[in-house]
């Protein structure tokens, strides 16, 4: 005859052990509140994987469900994602971004694609706007794209200032380059 379990006792115990152990009752339990560290370690790389995608629904504008329903993440692990990186933050019943962490971007300076770690999404965003200039300029031959950079750039996580390159001939030049594209160089940097 099979032995019967007893539950209760066995979740007390599980619990008591967790307190002993220097966990939180709800870490014990195995549901860690939001700012809390779960007792089973980090997410896989795979998981990493989704909550960025994840991470990307919501930056479009989508619910925090919908976002991590279609990256195949649970909404708990999403949500603990976001608060425990600050990625984003509530303001009412919308998500605000707070996503400040590096990254690497590409800038051409002096005529030479160059990579550089920029501190904070402003910064990779005030890239990309360059790079849509240059390539605006290079489309229709109009100098006003770039004006709006002319004197500008990017200053990396060391201090180092880097002037946007804004000379129509070394921008022709740069383009009969076999040269990446933004996208082979942008990387958030952890």
């Amino acid at each position: 005859m099979a032995r019967k379990r007893d539950y209760k006792a066995e979740y007390k115990r599980r619990i008591e052990r967790g307190l002993k152990g220097g966990l939180s009752r709800s870490q014990a339990r195995g549901h860690p509140s939001i700012l809390e560290v779960g007792v089973s370690g980090s997410s896989t790389p795979e998981h990493k994987e989704q909550l960025g995608e994840a991470l990307k629904e919501l930056r479009r504008g989508s619910t925090q469900k919908a976002a991590a329903r279609s990256a195949g993440v649970s909404v708990e692990r999403f949500r603990k994602f976001i608060y425990s990186n600050k990625l984003a933050e509530r303001d009412g019943q919308y998500w605000t971004m707070t996503d400040e962490r590096p990254r690497r971007v590409p800038i051409i300076h002096r005529g030479e694609t160059k990579s550089v770690t920029v501190p904070s999404f402003a910064e990779a965003k005030k890239s990309g706007e360059y790079f849509e200039a240059v390539g605006q300029f290079l489309r229709t031959n109009f100098i006003t794209h770039l004006e709006p950079f002319d004197g500008d750039g990017l200053t990396n996580v060391q201090g180092k200032f880097f002037q946007f390159e804004t000379d129509p001939n070394a921008l022709y030049w740069h383009d009969a380059q076999d040269n990446p594209d933004f996208h082979e160089i942008y990387q958030i940097v952890n």
